[in-house]
């Protein structure tokens, strides 16, 4: 009865030249932005590394996958504690509508009755907005759309007007505050026909709101 040979398993020889793929994706994984890449050339650089023996390569493609691994468990960190204190913090308004505390808002979403921390030094599309009780250089009196062709005299008429209806009385001579008329056109938003009145102190800051 013949005896069959079995022949140990083949082992492949590595070639002495580490995997570029390995190499790349650890290069890569010490960039965050670019974690996906680097995941792809590791997950691609593992696999040839097994099959040529290639031991170092195949190092370097699980040290990648750690730090691409780290990388996720910090973004995913950073993003919990920011929705959590956004939970913590409530929703921007309260039922009636007021602010809750001091909050960046897009100039889209305020409302008459809303201040303004800072509006000189304000740029951008958001504004830090926050309560009137709290020291603030403009209040928001009033909205409203304007053909975007029509004069800038239109546009401070109207908020002229509208000031009155907001503090039930005109503007009194020698007044602190002037009223500000800001035209969305002139903040960037060419077809916007949005303007925006504020009640502007001419130096300084306040507290309190000029709502009748």
């Amino acid at each position: 009865m013949s005896q069959q040979m079995y022949a140990p398993p083949h082992h492949p020889q590595w070639n002495g030249k580490t995997n570029g793929f390995s190499i790349a994706a650890l290069t890569l994984s010490l960039f965050g932005c670019a974690g996906l890449v680097s995941i792809v050339l590791a997950v691609v650089g593992l696999r040839q590394s097994r099959r040529n023996g290639d031991k170092r390569g195949k190092v370097l493609a699980i040290v990648a996958l750690c730090v691409c691994g780290l990388w996720i468990s910090v973004i995913a960190a950073v993003a919990g504690i920011a929705i959590a204190r956004d939970v913590a913090d409530g929703p921007d308004r309260d039922a009636s509508g007021a602010l809750r505390g001091e909050r960046s808002i897009s100039l889209d979403d305020l409302r008459p009755g809303d201040c303004v921390k800072d509006l000189i030094h304000e740029t951008g599309d958001y504004v830090d907005a926050l309560p009137c009780s709290s020291p603030h250089s403009s209040e928001l009196v009033a909205t409203f759309d304007l053909p975007v062709d029509a004069p800038e005299a239109s546009a401070d008429a109207g908020c002229e007007k509208r000031f009155e209806a907001y503090a039930g009385r005109k503007r009194p001579a020698g007044a602190e505050y002037i009223v500000f008329t800001a035209r969305m056109t002139e903040l960037g938003e060419t077809d916007d026909p949005g303007v925006l009145c504020f009640a502007h102190q001419v130096t300084g800051t306040t507290t309190g709101s000029l709502r009748r």
